[in-house]
């Protein structure tokens, strides 16, 4: 059992810093206070980490877990110590673009992430430059892994949205914010975003709500393609008629395809 030592912060849960008694090995401590933390999300978070220990961490650039334990108070759970995250690096830099030969080393790691998550059917759900790490920056410049693994499902288990909060609102793909069926792809969203933040120096779509979030994506990719508006103006015309006679009635609009979902339900 490691013995921590001085807090590092953390989004979900502090992170404190420790020392394993068996090897002297520094290690960083993710605690998840059970008052706060309802136990199934505690063990689906170690599931998932306990599906990641058989993998090469250093090939696909994803954070090495340890061992987990446990209290009347708390869980904890293991990991290799990192330096620091992108963000912390940014604000360091005073949030310069970083050349292109660096993001191009960044994106190139965690592509290998996402490809080993894939092969795990792992959806990450939380990529941005909090939980992207450097390892060391001084011997290994932009080595990075991917971390934080809170927000993680198994692609066979889901299929919609089933809780309020996923992914961070500046890095949510269309498909979340619109409440659809989704698949893997929200992290290689969540990484496109992050590159153009590392080219940028700011965020690329930072919406102070959901609404706000989708209007920055229509303003740079266009209005959804059919599939993501299921014919909502279509509804809309079938709604707003001057005639109330040939108003549509509530129990058609509830079958219309807007609401129904039945197109992306028939392609999913």
């Amino acid at each position: 059992m490691p013995e921590p030592a001085a807090l590092l912060g953390g989004t979900f849960g502090e992170v404190a810093q420790g020392r394993r008694r068996s090897t002297g090995e520094v290690v960083a401590i993710k605690i998840l206070k059970k008052k706060r933390y309802h136990g199934r999300v505690v063990k689906k978070e170690l599931k998932l980490l306990q599906a990641l220990r058989g993998v090469d961490t250093e090939e696909s650039h994803i954070v090495r877990f340890l061992e987990s334990f446990a209290d009347g108070a708390c869980t904890y759970l293991v990991f290799e110590l990192l330096e620091q995250n992108l963000r912390d690096f940014q604000k360091k830099n005073n949030f310069l673009p970083l050349p292109v030969r660096h993001i191009r080393t960044i994106t190139v790691q965690l592509l290998a992430a996402l490809l080993k998550l894939k092969e795990l059917s792992i959806i990450h759900a939380d990529l941005k430059p909090e939980n992207i790490m450097l390892v060391d920056h001084a011997r290994y410049p932009f080595h990075v892994k991917l971390v934080d693994f809170g927000s993680a499902c198994i692609l066979t288990e889901v299929r919609h949205v089933k809780q309020p909060y996923i992914q961070t609102r500046f890095y949510r793909a269309p498909e979340i914010l619109l409440g659809l069926p989704f698949c893997e792809k929200v992290d290689v969203w969540s990484l496109g975003c992050v590159m153009a933040e590392l080219h940028l120096g700011w965020p690329l779509y930072p919406g102070i709500n959901e609404y706000d979030q989708v209007r920055y994506i229509c303003s740079t990719l266009g209005l959804p393609r059919g599939e993501y508006v299921f014919s909502s103006l279509d509804q809309l015309a079938t709604m707003l008629t001057w005639d109330s006679q040939e108003r549509i009635t509530p129990s058609a609009a509830l079958e219309h395809p807007f609401i129904s979902l039945q197109q992306v339900k028939s392609n999913g």
